[in-house]
């Protein structure tokens, strides 16, 4: 694991970058509002040893990044998504030909958002959208879609995620686990394994 800064607007973010680039497809790892890049360290191997680095980065105001992340609202610019473009600028610069961007909870909103400018080759939503997105927003998303959830999440996101996956363009899969997990607690769960499986999978599928 090597630390990376990327530099957003006049903010510098810290990130840890899991395997190495240059690399066909590298991977953006986003955290959720309550914990940081660091909860991705047992996940993100499993990414770089499939041949796909993975970069955990701390979005604003997170674990030596600067500044702070804003609250999304439709009208103004979202920094998690201006920290996204930032990130994958500096991956495509470092030789990543394709971008796979995987998150969780808040950082399922970001990658679904920062999808919307269609330059990534797939998403993974993790427990996200926690609350109602319309169909008009769902449909924006772009390149191969993963959405996976706990079908009693404590949050209620089960709900939300269903809506939304029934409004996503197609290719698009959606893997629902029985249980109550919101976010990153879904890797320690009984099934934990089987869903990082499944997000590995889908992400490293012919890099």
């Amino acid at each position: 694991m090597t630390t990376v800064a990327v530099a957003s607007e006049s903010e510098t973010l810290q990130a840890d970058l899991y395997g190495e680039l240059p690399a066909r497809r590298a991977a953006i790892l986003v955290h959720g509002q309550n914990w940081d890049g660091s909860g991705w360290r047992e996940v993100a191997p499993r990414f770089a040893s499939r041949g796909v680095p993975a970069l955990a980065l701390n979005l604003r105001g997170y674990d030596g990044s600067t500044g702070k992340t804003n609250r999304y609202r439709p009208d103004k610019p979202w920094s998690a998504v201006t920290d996204l473009r930032a990130t994958k600028a500096l991956l495509r610069s470092r030789g990543a030909e394709e971008i796979a961007l995987v998150g969780a909870s808040m950082g399922g909103y970001a990658v679904l958002a920062s999808s919307w400018e269609r330059d990534v080759e797939c998403v993974v939503s993790i427990s996200a959208p926690v609350r109602a997105i319309t169909d008009e927003m769902s449909g924006r998303v772009s390149g191969r879609k993963l959405y996976v959830c706990a079908d009693r999440d404590t949050l209620g996101a089960a709900a939300h995620v269903l809506a939304s996956f029934a409004a996503l363009e197609r290719p698009k899969t959606l893997v629902m686990f029985g249980g109550r997990e919101h976010s990153r607690a879904m890797f320690a769960a009984p099934y934990g394994d089987e869903a990082v499986g499944a997000i590995v999978e889908f992400v490293c599928r012919r890099a």
